[in-house]
């Protein structure tokens, strides 16, 4: 007996010796399998830190576990800095006995913990997980198993509290799940077999070609699947799942035998109680569902049978019957009640001109209004409807039995609506057989929305005909901003139906008040920042398919930090632009006349062309408000007066709605009638170069300075000034960057010349002067910026442009002669070195254009990336 335990502790402790020393032996091994297969197979920047990495063998016994902390894969090129995938925790179990004797890692096991996995394919076909680097030639399977670092064997896997969202452009499928926990098991090893699933998701969004048809749902989902691998067939043996309160089972199959997809699928709702079908409505499902009271009951079925494909699409049928339903909260005294409807949509061969959707007896009752509804849709691809719409809707009982999340509506809407007709006689504009009539009001209805002014219409009236809705008295407010708005809208039937479609309307707007500032989401704290504090603001998208004209008259109207008043102008909204036609506004101190565009048919780079017809802006006014003044012309911080001006400018937008000014140019005629200069550096750089009296101040009177804006530069022609009692012209530039470039002639008559100046100008010149004539032109160099000015005399000349002495004459004329010979030689020689360079040259130009011609693809590529992500933030919400 004695002798048995001994071997019985001999063999326990051999066995714990081996757990703790067999992971000990073969961790170096493992690692470097997993680092040898990343860096053959992944094109993607992996984040694996070897210290973070654990092998063990006492979780999983008798399997191997490895595991890695912080594990990230994230993409390169058009996907740099996007993470495909990331883990806080990332176990798998592999199979000991393979790791033993030497052969590849067989995996049996993946624990995922608090993973999130993006995937995105953009426009082009181009996706983020498309990762792995491509085979140089084809190799026989048998030839490479044995090369290979890892084999799956997969039988069981698990996600906790994962985080998954896909984002396909090319076919238009949007999903996003929050809060995932996954489990499954199953053997991979064999061809057929049962494969268990159980999914929870805490939050989850479906969209599909731009509509979002399941939004922030809680989803559950039990699925036992036949699964064969041989022909690619999952069976569903018993398939249960819920959204929310609204739970499902499902019958049928699903397979891949070639590239389409074969699919014959029943399902059918399993609790016809009525309050189960009201968890799905939008924002129902929250705090204080359990406590509505709720009657009735529903049933609901249909299939999904045939092929799925490129060209093809399968039929399918769905029946939804509610029968006598009733609703009320506790904190509402009046129900909604009678509640009813019967729904049938079908396409037996499942192409969309078989399409047919029937819904009849809709109707709900809140006190004594009662509203009703039928519809009649055959061919979904050029849709032939019949419809009406009769009664009133309460949205005050209805928002507060039914409250969302994000948004509130309230107000009494009535209608009493038909139409009759086909889209085919609205693509060809006859009216005569489309059979739409009746009308429809609002009053006091607002919707507010979470992080966005209210949006209020205190009485509106809509009339329908085939051509077009003709509002009156439609007046409200969006947050501080008021409106009316009388006129027509056209085309609303093929905008109804066709996402291309474009609707048109030709309206009068009146406001006292337009606040743009807090339509874009731009506190009144941050409007009167400075121009460059302008993080809040963001492109404003202007729709393709809306065509409005507005004849607009509006008291003030807020935009950045301007306030502009009795604005009075045509407005046109159309194929993405939007344009003034022209517009006129006081702002400034005076008034402006503007016409152009803004383009946003591109929204990473939008585009504006206007011309200005300014009168009498006050030069101060201008210069605090406007960036282009501030960078272009900064000596005007120091000037008073007014301007007027006939400007063309054109050029690309930030992100942040301001001119990107290294895109800049433009040019026109700027009058000044009076103006002065004061305490400006470069005025001051002059006096004391130049040693004159009087010249602290510059005054401009009636001058037109001719100026244009290209390559990164403000430009101006030769213009008059008075510098003291000194006659002066200037020309020159600005740069972007504020350095300057400027030439100023002042015209001094000799008599006015003290000693300092004679003695200054003489120093300069090397020479003692020795003017000829009433006075000399002093020519000024000035260079630096406006801030630091470096201002150098140059040629100077007596009336009738002698030189101001002959010694300097004879010394310039020999200069000149030297200067000729150098020139010349200088000239030989750069002719010579341009012809030896001409091939270099011409190789750089190539290779230049195609290094931008590659630029200019992956900026298309970023921009369909960005594209992307935007769609699918505004589809599910921020973060989802």
């Amino acid at each position: 007996m004695k002798k048995l335990l001994i071997i019985l502790a001999s063999i326990v402790g051999l066995l714990v010796l081996t757990i703790v020393l067999v992971p000990i032996v073969f961790k170096d091994k493992i690692i470097s399998s997993i680092q040898t297969e990343i860096d053959k197979s992944l094109n993607a920047k992996v984040n694996l830190d070897p210290t973070k990495i654990r092998v063990s063998l006492i979780s999983n016994f008798p399997n191997m576990t490895l595991g890695v902390e912080d594990f990230s894969i994230s993409g390169k090129e058009v996907f740099e800095g996007d993470t495909l995938f990331a883990a806080k925790d990332f176990a798998v179990e592999m199979d000991i006995v393979a790791i033993i004797k030497g052969e590849p890692l067989n995996i049996k096991g993946i624990t995922l913990d608090q993973p999130l996995i993006n995937i995105l394919v953009l426009e082009d076909g181009s996706a983020n997980y498309d990762i792995t680097y491509p085979s140089e030639e084809e190799t026989p399977e048998e030839e490479t198993t044995s090369e290979d670092e890892f084999t799956f064997g997969i039988d069981h896997w698990e996600i906790k509290n994962g985080r998954i969202n896909y984002m396909d452009q090319m076919y238009g499928v949007a999903i996003s799940l929050l809060g995932v926990d996954h489990s499954g098991n199953g053997d991979f090893s064999l061809s057929v077999f049962d494969m268990q699933t159980n999914t929870t998701a805490e939050d989850f969004s479906f969209a599909y070609d731009g509509d979002v048809y399941i939004a922030h749902k809680k989803l559950k989902a039990d699925l036992l699947f036949g699964m064969d691998l041989d022909n690619f067939k999952f069976t569903f043996k018993n398939a249960k799942a819920s959204l929310n309160d609204f739970n499902l089972n499902f019958d049928g199959y699903f397979a891949m035998p070639t590239d389409d997809y074969d699919m014959d699928i029943a399902f059918s709702t399993t609790d016809t109680q009525f309050k189960s079908l009201l968890s799905l409505v939008p924002g129902m499902y929250a705090e204080g569902f359990d406590a509505l009271e709720t009657r009735g009951e529903f049933d609901f079925s249909g299939y999904v049978k045939g092929i799925y494909s490129d060209t093809k699409m399968p039929g399918f049928s769905v029946d939804l019957a509610v029968r006598d339903a009733y609703v009320k909260s506790p904190d509402v005294p009046l129900p909604i009640e009678k509640i009813a409807m019967e729904m049938h949509a079908s396409s037996q061969s499942g192409d969309m001109k078989d399409g047919y959707l029937e819904v009849k007896n809709f109707g709900l009752s809140i006190d004594k209004d009662r509203f009703t509804a039928k519809a009649k849709v055959n061919n979904f691809d050029s849709p032939i409807w019949d419809l009406s719409v009769n009664g009133g809707l309460n949205l005050d009982i209805i928002s507060k039995i039914e409250p969302t999340e994000d948004f509130t509506l309230a107000g009494m809407i009535s209608a009493n609506l038909n139409s009759k007709g086909s889209y085919v006689d609205v693509e060809s504009e006859n009216y005569a057989k489309l059979n739409t009539s009746g009308s429809m009001s609002m009053k006091n209805f607002s919707y507010s929305e979470k992080g966005s002014p209210d949006f209020k219409i205190t009485t509106a009236d809509m009339s329908f005909d085939p051509k077009a809705i003709t509002l009156s008295n439609f007046a409200g407010n969006y947050g501080k901003s008021d409106f009316t708005l009388n006129g027509g809208v056209s085309n609303y039937i093929a905008y109804a139906l066709d996402k291309k479609a474009v609707i048109k309307g030709n309206m009068e707007l009146k406001s006292s008040l337009l606040d743009i500032n807090e339509m874009m989401g731009v506190s009144e704290e941050e409007a009167t920042e400075t121009p460059e504090d302008t993080t809040a603001m963001e492109v404003v998208v202007i729709p393709e398919t809306i065509d409005f004209t507005f004849d607009a008259t509006v008291g003030t109207i807020k935009y950045d930090n301007f306030d502009m008043k009795n604005a009075v102008g045509k407005i046109i909204i159309r194929d993405g632009i939007l344009t003034l036609d022209p517009m006129k506004v006081d702002m400034l101190g005076g008034s402006i006349k503007m016409a152009g565009i803004y383009n946003s048919q591109d929204e990473y780079e939008p585009k504006f062309d206007f011309k200005l017809d300014i009168s009498e802006f006050s030069i101060p006014e201008t210069f605090k408000n406007v960036t282009t003044v501030q960078k272009f012309a900064p000596i005007a911080e120091k000037m008073d007066g007014k301007f007027s001006t006939n400007f063309s400018m054109n050029g690309l937008l930030t992100q942040t709605m301001m001119p990107d000014l290294n895109t800049l140019s433009g040019g026109g005629l700027i009058k000044i009638v009076q103006a002065a200069v004061k305490d400006s550096k470069v005025i001051s750089g002059v006096t004391s170069l130049s040693k004159l009296d009087n010249t602290s101040e510059v005054k401009i009177n009636d001058v037109k300075v001719q100026a244009e804006i290209k390559d990164g530069r403000l430009n101006v022609k030769p213009f008059d000034v008075k510098i003291g009692n000194y006659n002066a012209t200037i020309d020159g530039s600005t740069g972007l960057g504020g350095d300057i470039a400027y030439n100023l002639k002042m015209n001094v008559p000799t008599g006015s010349m003290g000693k300092a100046a004679n003695s200054a100008i003489s120093s300069l010149l090397g020479n003692n002067l020795n003017v000829v004539g009433n006075s000399i032109n002093l020519n000024f160099n000035i260079g630096g910026t406006y801030d630091d000015p470096k201002v150098k005399l140059g040629s100077t000349t007596s009336e009738g442009g002698s030189t101001v002495a002959s010694s300097a004459k004879e010394q310039i004329t020999e200069k000149i002669d030297a200067e000729k010979d150098k020139l010349k030689a200088e000239a030989e020689a750069k002719a010579k070195a341009a012809k030896d360079s001409a091939t270099a040259e011409a190789e750089r130009l190539k290779k230049k254009a195609e290094e931008e011609a590659k630029k200019k693809a992956e900026e298309e590529k970023e921009k369909l990336k960005k594209k992307a992500k935007s769609k699918l933030k505004d589809m599910f919400g921020d973060g989802k």
